[in-house]
């Protein structure tokens, strides 16, 4: 892990890397304004984003995006003790660290995109209910067909597992996650105007840069610390440190700029794998099952806890992937 600490933060202090996640930002805004243009709706923006982003790299991060076809995915759970079906996600979001393809870390957040015209988005209260909450949910139709358990948990720590993506016009997505959307939500929609009040809360936080982004050495001595009193807190992947530029716990992101800085930074998501150990079974083990029906399986282990079963979906798949190296 201080390894990959290392390599984040020399990655935050390169201009000619800060270049590069404007450059892709500016490739998925013009993905999306041709996209408006045509009147495309939610999936087939999805599919033009996954041919933009596919083979995208900046020295050993690279990203791979997938299209997975099919049918939709829905579950089955009680909202409010009322049993409902309904659909989880059309977009995964995954951060992936590793080295000599054994994983060193991992963050995925599943996505539910929406499109406007008027700056009003419609949000179903019963999916949003599931995203934000994470009940305990039975397999349905599309991508959990056939897998090998009934009840599937899935843990939400960081708040940011579930989220939702707000396509706008001219070209624009905005990133918030399902809690917030709880928050600001006025009747069954959200509007730029409830969004705003998001910016302007979190525009007042603290900034919190711990002394390791300033000089390596205090990254040294803190995991030489750590290392000699035992294991790690089960909370620590989950820990909120403020406006720290990497591996952070980002809910909101107001722009594509923004939310392509968060995710190449680490910052989107709910881990699954840190510090040497699955976090959350079944999640880590959808991830995996995901990634190998992808074709990943050349870039990292799955063999930990793979969850095996039929992977069938209208889904976008964006993976960003960072091959670590020796110090």
């Amino acid at each position: 892990m201080d390894n990959l600490f290392h390599k984040l933060s020399e990655l935050v202090g390169d201009n000619e890397f800060r270049i590069f996640q404007n450059d892709l930002a500016e490739k998925v805004y013009d993905t999306l304004a041709q996209g408006f243009s045509r009147r495309d709706n939610e999936v087939a923006l999805v599919t033009k984003l996954v041919e933009t982003v596919n083979g995208n790299e900046y020295g050993k991060l690279r990203f791979h995006a997938s299209k997975i076809h099919g049918s939709a995915s829905y579950v089955e759970f009680n909202y409010r003790a009322k049993p409902v079906t309904k659909e989880l996600a059309d977009m995964l979001i995954i951060s992936l660290a590793t080295y000599k393809r054994k994983r060193v870390f991992q963050k995925i957040s599943l996505v539910q995109n929406k499109i406007t015209r008027d700056k009003h988005w419609s949000i179903d209260e019963e999916q949003l209910f599931l995203l934000k909450n994470f009940p305990i949910f039975k397999s349905g139709r599309g991508i959990f067909k056939d897998l090998p358990f009934n009840d599937i948990v899935f843990s939400n720590h960081s708040g940011c597992l579930g989220s939702f993506g707000l396509f706008m016009e001219p070209g624009e997505m905005i990133f918030l996650s399902a809690p917030l959307v709880c928050e600001v939500m006025k009747g069954k929609s959200v509007s730029i105007d409830d969004i705003k009040i998001i910016e302007s809360i979190m525009g007042g936080q603290s900034s919190t840069i711990l002394p390791f982004m300033i000089d390596p050495r205090y990254l040294d001595e803190f995991f030489h610390y750590h290392g000699k009193m035992g294991p790690w807190p089960s909370a620590l992947p989950f820990m909120n440190l403020g406006n720290m530029p990497i591996m952070n716990n980002r809910l909101f992101c107001r722009d594509i700029y923004d939310l392509m800085r968060n995710w190449t930074q680490f910052n989107i998501g709910e881990p699954t794998f840190a510090f040497g150990r699955v976090i959350n079974q079944q999640l880590h083990g959808f991830a995996n099952g995901i990634m190998r029906r992808i074709g990943l399986e050349d870039i990292v282990d799955l063999t930990d806890n793979e969850v095996k079963g039929e992977f069938n979906n209208n889904l976008g798949v964006f993976v960003n992937h960072l091959e670590l190296s020796e110090k």
